[in-house]
Order: structure tokens, then sequence, then C-alpha cells
């Protein structure tokens, strides 16, 4: 099982899986584990600041930290639902043991599960809970079950009433949600809890796209970004802030079966996410039917002409720029010649008129009609020959 099926089976499960804090802590280091070494590290100048004579806080032990009063519970009763947690961020755990004082930590938020007597599952603190647990386990090598900490117990276990207040509530004032995180609690939220929200089910059905192509959605945070399939460039592809702007899923059906045909062992380019995403809208938007046959000429035309290389610094752009350069220098003669190209970027409006127009000459495809705001135009002379 490669990378991107381990991360997309994940999202195949019908119930909660509730694991404990070691537990959470040591999947989020076996899917990492270039953060072992950083972790000792940093347990150990814990230590030093924060333990050792003749350091003014002088904690001997776990109980010498005072933590927020509120009801306490013993560590080994929280318990974490990977369902309805996000990824363990363990740049941000880290970032808590390195400037971690009694006053910033927040009684964890628990609720108590009526198949669990005794048991509270954590639905927001999971990063502060871990960070708790370390320094118990790695500072003063205590057991949890001795080790008490400040929870506030919810009444409500409707997960997916949980689930929401989650996104909801984490604002500026915590570690905020990424588009990744967001978008994990919605797949997770379909298959789950069985949520019908349209906004939720959309993200459930592009994920499915997602891996039937071998593709899997992820965040630079997680370590994994050079993985074959990983697709960091979630905004404006996947998700949006704004309903308005979201693509359809069929969108993401189309990028994940041209990935599928691509048939390359590396992780999607930003550039690349970027430009057929925009590409692949304006053919949905337009009625335009992009099925297999049209991917598969399409990808053989891409490979052809470019090497399917929409990377920065890939011959596509060159071309682009050169085509790009003759219509400015034409367009603003004064200016090109007192100050030079302006204007110019790697973007949408430069690269989809320069990619309709060769798929124009060196294609029998049908392709969308886009005119850029910049008023750029593509002549025969620009583009490669056949």
């Amino acid at each position: 099982m490669n990378h991107a099926q381990k991360i997309n089976e994940l999202y195949n499960v019908k119930t909660s899986n509730f694991v404990t804090l070691q537990e959470r802590l040591e999947k989020a280091i076996a899917k990492a584990p270039q953060f072992r070494a950083q972790l000792e590290a940093v347990a150990d100048e814990f230590r030093r600041r924060n333990c050792s004579p003749p350091t003014e806080r002088g904690w001997e032990r776990f109980t010498d930290i005072k933590l927020c009063n509120a009801i306490n519970v013993s560590m080994d009763a929280i318990l974490i639902d990977e369902t309805m947690q996000r990824e363990v961020n363990m740049r941000h755990i880290l970032k808590i043991l390195s400037y971690f004082s009694e006053s910033m930590v927040m009684a964890i938020q628990v609720y108590e599960d009526p198949e669990r007597p005794g048991k509270y599952i954590a639905w927001d603190g999971q990063h502060t809970s871990i960070a708790l647990f370390i320094i118990l386990t790695k500072v003063f090598g205590e057991r949890t079950a001795k080790a008490m900490i400040p929870v506030v117990v919810y009444s409500s276990h409707q997960k997916l009433e949980i689930r929401r207040n989650f996104i909801l509530l984490n604002g500026d004032a915590k570690e905020s949600l990424d588009f990744i995180d967001t978008y994990k609690q919605m797949v997770y939220g379909v298959k789950v809890d069985g949520s019908t929200d349209t906004e939720w089910t959309d993200t459930a059905i592009k994920n499915d796209y997602f891996a039937a192509a071998g593709l899997f959605a992820t965040n630079a945070k997680f370590g994994d970004e050079d993985e074959p399939g990983a697709f960091t460039l979630l905004a404006d592809t996947l998700m949006s802030k704004s309903l308005k702007t979201r693509k359809h899923p069929e969108v993401t059906r189309m990028f994940a079966d041209y990935w599928a045909y691509l048939n390359e062992e590396r992780p999607v380019r930003a550039k690349e996410a970027r430009q057929l995403y925009e590409y692949f809208n304006l053919c949905y938007e337009q009625g335009i039917t992009v099925d297999k046959d049209y991917l598969l000429k399409m990808v053989a035309f891409t490979k052809e002409y470019f090497e399917a290389n929409f990377g920065e610094n890939g011959t596509f752009w060159d071309k682009v720029r050169m085509s790009y350069t003759r219509w400015y220098a034409n367009a603003n003669p004064d200016s090109y010649k007192e100050f030079g190209l302006k204007g110019f970027t790697t973007e949408m409006r430069t690269g989809i008129p320069f990619l309709i127009a060769q798929m124009k000459h060196s294609t029998n495809l049908k392709t969308p009609t886009y005119t850029p705001n910049n008023g750029y135009t593509v002549i025969k002379s620009d583009l490669w020959n056949d």
C-alpha cells in the first residue's frame, strides 16, 4: 500500500476510532519520523530551562506545574477521536513545548462517552493534551494514571454537532484550522457522522475521486508533501472560503482522471493544480464534455509539448513568457522601451490563454473561451510548431 492509499484509507471508517494520548503521539511520529529527534531535543531543553537548578521555576515533578482550575481527571482517562480531531501538527507541539508556561494551558474540552464509562473524549485541546503527555513522560518520567489535568465537560455527545463546533471555534485565538483541517473534518463528517450538508458531501465526493486516482490532500505541516500523489494546493481547487467560488466536484473528477492517465510518480505541482483546475472549471462552466477520450488526448498533448510540466520553472512558462513579452511590447511600446516587461505572472491570466491557443492549434479537442482581464492575446507565431 503506497502513501496515498494509506492516507485515503483513513477516511474509510464508519465509526469513531478512540486512541490514547500515547497512541496518538506514536502515530504522528510514525507518519513524520523526522520529528522524533527534534522532540527529544525540545524535551531536554524544557528540562534544562524549567527543572534543573537554579531555574526560577524549579519543577521537580508534574504536580509542580500549576494548571488552571477545572474538573481534574487523570491523563489516562483522556481519549482522542481520530475522526474528530485534525492530524497532529508536530511543529505546533514543538512550539508549545518551546514556549510553555502554566498560564497558557487551557482546560481540555471533552465529553463523556456513554459506551466508555470513566473516559473523556477530547474534542478540542488535542495538541495541549499531547504536549502535557510529553512533559509528563519524557521530562518527569511519570505515569499517566497518576497525573491530573483540567478538563471542561460538555453534556453533548452528538458527534456531528461537536464536529461543527470544532470547526467554528478554532479561530484566531488558537492554532487556526487550515484548509486541510476543515477538509478532513468534512470528509469524516460524511463518512462517520452521516452529514447530508451539500458542502460536506461535495468534499467527500472530491476525496473519493482523489483516492481513485492515487492522489491525497495534505499540507506541508504533515511532512508528506513530497510523496507521490501529494496535493497541497487546496485553496481555490478543492476548497474555497466562499461557497460562490467553490468548484463543482465534477472539476475535481476531471483533474483526478487527468492525473491517473498521466501516470507519474510524483507530487502535484502547485502551478499544475492551479492551471488545470481553472482550465477544467472553464470546461465545466461552458458545458464541454471532458471524458476519457478527451483526457487521454490532453495528456498526450501536454507530454509531447512540454513534458506535462506546469511547474514554475518548466518550459511551458518559458514559452508563455516569450508570447506575453511580444504582446506587451506591441501593446505598450513606450512603457516597454523605458521600463521593460511588466505584469507577467505564472498564473491563469497568462497560462490559460496560451494553453487554449496551443491546444486549438495542436489538437482537435474542444476548448473553452477565456478572455484575461489584462487583454493578453496569443498569435500563431507564438506557438510551438507541429
